[in-house]
């Protein structure tokens, strides 16, 4: 995607252009704006680390919210009744996103909590009212049990966009938490009385640096063609170099081994130094 066709903050309505601090997006945003803004269907994205997976999440956001917009241009928006669920695999990562939305977001008047094991300070009211939730797959599955349990299916109605990071999770031990939590969503939307709520029609975006099987989680996510997008390393804004490294056997794997553990240290200082010297 050659710089005149890359798009630009100003594609987005007026009140939504003050959350991003550029102007123009880079190639991978450009290419999946039109299906992550002018669209519904759900995605699932593999791209590599630092190419501007994060802004899809913004704009799908900025989708929901744009039901929002008046007819003369006004964003005027309902506290809490389009929640959008946004699930990563560590609190640290789950924390950083909270950060950085809640000054972007704050301006529009959207309100995000965490629901983490490092904050038990919450209730029904402020997850009733909370616009953007972000949470670990085991919390959330813990707060969504508990919910259906108490027979609080009010709450699932309310959710319209899930979004999850590191969707490769699902290839880890604690991958069965997230299978679970998307198949609790997706079974809950089947029900009679949830066909005229939001739920009926949650939106799934999913991303990661490694997914080798997109078909596959594609499939499962009722993810359309159109919906489905991959990047190689031509997206990544720092490129990677790769060298192989040869060396003579030891006399024994001890000897071989050790001399690596040399080899690597030293390697690791020359590296230090030039980041230092530069």
């Amino acid at each position: 995607m050659d710089s005149y066709s890359l798009k630009s903050v100003l594609d987005l309505p007026e009140p939504f252009r003050s959350i991003f601090n550029f102007r123009y997006f880079n190639s991978l945003q450009s290419e999946c704006f039109p299906v992550c803004f002018l669209s519904d269907v759900n995605m699932v994205i593999s791209a590599p680390t630092g190419s501007g997976k994060t802004v899809l999440f913004e704009l799908c956001i900025l989708r929901l919210l744009s039901r929002f917009i008046s007819g003369d241009g006004r964003f005027v928006h309902i506290k809490g009744t389009l929640k959008t669920i946004y699930i990563a695999p560590s609190k640290a990562l789950v924390q950083e996103k909270l950060r950085d939305w809640t000054q972007k977001f704050g301006s529009l008047g959207i309100s995000c909590l965490e629901l983490t094991g490092d904050n038990d300070s919450y209730s029904t009211r402020n997850i009733q009212e909370a616009d953007i939730i972000l949470t670990t797959p085991e919390k959330f599955d813990a707060v969504t049990r508990y919910r259906i349990k108490d027979g609080g299916l009010s709450f699932f109605s309310d959710i319209s966009l899930l979004l999850i990071d590191e969707v490769h999770l699902l290839n880890d031990l604690r991958g069965a938490t997230l299978e679970a939590i998307v198949s609790r969503i997706k079974m809950l939307a089947r029900y009679p009385e949830m066909k005229s709520s939001a739920l009926a029609s949650v939106r799934f975006l999913a991303v990661s640096a490694t997914i080798p099987n997109t078909e596959d989680l594609a499939e499962w996510l009722e993810v359309p063609v159109q919906g489905i997008k991959r990047f190689g390393e031509e997206v990544r804004p720092v490129k990677l170099t790769t060298k192989v490294f040869g060396y003579a056997s030891a006399k024994n794997d001890f000897l071989f081994e050790k001399r690596l553990q040399n080899y690597i240290f030293v390697f690791k200082r020359k590296i230090c130094s030039s980041f230092l010297l530069n």
